[in-house]
């Protein structure tokens, strides 16, 4: 992929001004070239700037050292941390608009040997960003499922996948299609990352000992008929929402399993019954995001203005999803191994990530490369 190069106007003077036309250029920047991230990562002879596009980590430029202070306290003012404060990992977030578009931005400070780094998260907060399943990348089929799914009034909806594998953005439609309900829908989340019109959003603190799981029971007092749990992560988080899932309403979370079949036995690994599992499960969701071809120049060899000469713009979803039904809830029961509970599920319907990996790569939506990058990761 081609090197990037910021302007060199972009950091020509000394002095706050010029942190402030650092922050605003990368900022810019980064909303033109589609960024997720930012990274600013000091080194003895200056900053090392890079953005991570389609989810890969491109190379940017050089920041002088004798601005890389100020632009680190320009990025706490921002976002709210404390500049006096060096030796410790601090977070913040802010919200700006880049070309018309709202975003929040979260941005993480970790002290290095050169200096503080930080790396900042973009998130598009536009309410039409993704605001559908096939937008996301999602077949026909899948969104069927997904839409069944949520027209439940109770059960556990499980979006699994590696970090980075567009997760919270699939729960974020999820939200969308909820809220545009007469119902209440509430979130917890660790941090907050998207705010949807209509849903009452709350950030978890482990630090003051708002745990997944206290919140979970805190929330079911504000009668809530949807509750997004932002991740399954122990015991008490599992128990605590399949409960919840029990008593009348929906709950979507994520957790972090490999495949769809796995979360079965994960949850079970967690100390959840298999009685229980079965009894709540509605659907599971196992994604992967893969980069999209240019629609510009259909990914010919060097690319074109569109996508920079890397033939490859935007990404999507690659997934399988798999329906609870009766005869998968016995099986469950059944304590099924791994196998048995996927056999079941391939002779009705069921198809394995890999299948819809090749069918994107047959529509020209990705390359054979991005799918096997992807399911190797």
């Amino acid at each position: 992929m081609n090197e990037v190069v910021i302007k060199t106007n972009m950091f020509d003077t000394a002095g706050l001004s010029s942190a402030v036309k650092a922050v605003d250029g990368l900022l810019e920047h980064a909303s033109r070239c589609r960024a997720s991230d930012i990274h600013l990562d000091p080194r003895p002879n200056g900053t090392t700037v890079r953005m991570r596009v389609d989810g890969e980590l491109e190379a940017v430029g050089i920041m002088p050292r004798k601005i890389h202070e100020e632009t680190i306290s320009r990025l706490k003012i921002l976002s709210g941390a404390r500049t006096d404060v060096h030796a410790i990992p601090q977070d913040g977030r802010f919200r700006t608009d880049l070309g018309g578009t709202p975003y929040n931005l979260r941005v993480s400070f970790m002290p290095t040997y050169h200096g503080e780094n930080a790396v900042i998260r973009l998130l598009n907060a536009s309410s039409s960003c993704a605001d559908t399943f096939a937008v996301l990348g999602f077949t026909p089929d899948h969104v069927v499922m997904l839409e069944r799914a949520l027209k439940a009034p109770n059960g556990l909806i499980l979006v699994t996948g590696p970090t980075g594998s567009g997760k919270t953005t699939t729960l974020r439609v999820c939200l969308g299609l909820k809220a545009a309900e007469p119902i209440s829908v509430m979130t917890l989340e660790d941090p907050v990352e998207y705010e949807v019109p209509g849903v009452r959003h709350v950030h978890i603190r482990e630090s003051y000992g708002v745990t997944f799981a206290s919140g979970l029971r805190s929330a079911l007092r504000q009668d809530p008929d949807v509750i997004m749990v932002g991740e399954i992560r122990d015991n008490e988080t599992a128990r605590t929402a399949m409960n919840t899932a029990l008593t009348g309403h929906l709950v979507l979370s994520t957790l972090h399993t490999s495949s769809a079949v796995e979360t079965i036995l994960r949850l079970s690994d967690m100390g959840v019954e298999r009685y229980v599992s079965a009894a709540t499960l509605r659907l599971v969701v196992s994604q992967r995001l893969v980069r999209a071809i240019c629609r510009e120049c259909a990914g010919e060899d060097g690319g074109c203005g569109a996508c920079r000469g890397s033939g490859f713009s935007g990404r999507s979803v690659i997934a399988e999803v798999l329906e609870v039904d009766d005869g998968l809830r016995e099986e469950i029961v059944r304590n099924g191994s791994m196998k048995a509970i996927r056999d079941y599920a391939l002779s009705h319907g069921f198809r394995p990530i890999s299948d819809d990996g090749r069918e994107k790569v047959d529509w020209g939506v990705t390359t054979r490369e991005e799918v096997i990058r992807a399911l190797d990761a």
